[in-house]
């Protein structure tokens, strides 16, 4: 009886376990999203505008595509890409569209502007590196990063300088170092892809960047691409490698929000919409988009 009455609290316990495990919310994808557009190209950069408006680059032709309210996709401007890529966008409260094109021609590369209605010219060069993602500033200024040198420029007046440097920035075997970007609360959060983590670095005295420091670090965050914060300081980044669309909690927890994907990349909120682009390395390019729990921050506009 002794054995009997020892045995059955085990296996209440084991039930209960596995019952906890079976139940809890982290273990499978939550979010399905669906194809807003699918492309033919590989598409990278995502914007949403003033209006609703959204906009998709296509990395390799680099266009800049826009779907209005009714759903319907036009082109707004075609870069001059040559060899290189188009990477991410971003939009001012003005509705004019900053594209980062990566032309490898010392005449061409760099941030590119491009009016609502198409015209678009070189609003500042950046060195020949991987130009990949930018977000604007508390001073009006544009932050990008860039995958290959491990940095992030400022870039005001026409001009780029370099803002932030680090180690910690820095690419690993993959070539892909600082990626994507986020303002919140008084820093810049930057996706680190071979390095799967996410680094703070604190916008300082006189707009000088401060100490950068690794806010979270999670093997989930391998190939972490775009960044973007709900209005609750919880993060979402997308891993091209991994397939996955990630939320990183406050409490520095990594949960998979959806899975099966075709190496997603950028993102960016409307509302309590969220828009990602998946690169289609496994031949599906699209524009997707999923409802999430909480509204997106409101993003700096410039």
């Amino acid at each position: 009886m002794i054995k009997r009455m020892k045995r059955i609290p085990l296996i209440l316990v084991a039930i209960a376990a596995l019952s906890a495990l079976i139940a809890t919310p982290a273990q499978a994808a939550t979010l399905r999203p669906v194809v807003v557009q699918p492309y033919t190209d590989l598409t990278e950069g995502v914007a949403v505008g003033p209006h609703g408006e959204v906009y998709v680059g296509l990395l390799s032709k680099g266009e800049v595509r826009k779907i209005d309210a009714t759903g319907t996709d036009t082109l707004l401007a075609a870069l001059p890409v040559g060899e290189g890529r188009l990477n991410g966008l971003a939009t001012d409260r003005r509705g004019t569209v900053y594209a980062l094109l990566n032309s490898g021609d010392a005449a061409t590369n760099g941030v590119w502007s491009i009016t609502p209605w198409g015209d678009a010219k070189l609003h500042a060069a950046l060195p020949i590196g991987f130009a990949n993602a930018l977000a604007f500033g508390p001073d009006g200024a544009l932050y990008v990063t860039d995958s290959a040198h491990g940095a992030v420029y400022r870039v005001t007046g026409g001009k780029a300088a370099v803002w932030a440097k680090s180690p910690l920035l820095d690419p690993g075997a993959d070539g892909v170092g600082a990626n994507g970007i986020a303002w919140r609360a008084g820093a810049f959060y930057v996706a680190v892809s071979d390095q799967a983590q996410i680094v703070r670095i604190p916008y300082g005295k006189g707009g000088q960047a401060g100490t950068p420091a690794v806010h979270v670090k999670d093997a989930k965050l391998a190939g972490a691409d775009g960044v973007a914060f709900d209005v609750r300081g919880q993060l979402y980044a997308p891993s091209y490698t991994g397939n996955t669309l990630n939320l990183v909690r406050t409490n520095g927890q990594v949960e998979v929000l959806a899975d099966k994907l075709d190496s997603p990349a950028s993102l960016a909120f409307d509302g309590r919409v969220l828009y990602f682009v998946n690169i289609g390395g496994n031949g599906a390019p699209s524009l997707m988009k999923a409802k999430v729990k909480h509204p997106g921050l409101p993003l700096l506009h410039g």
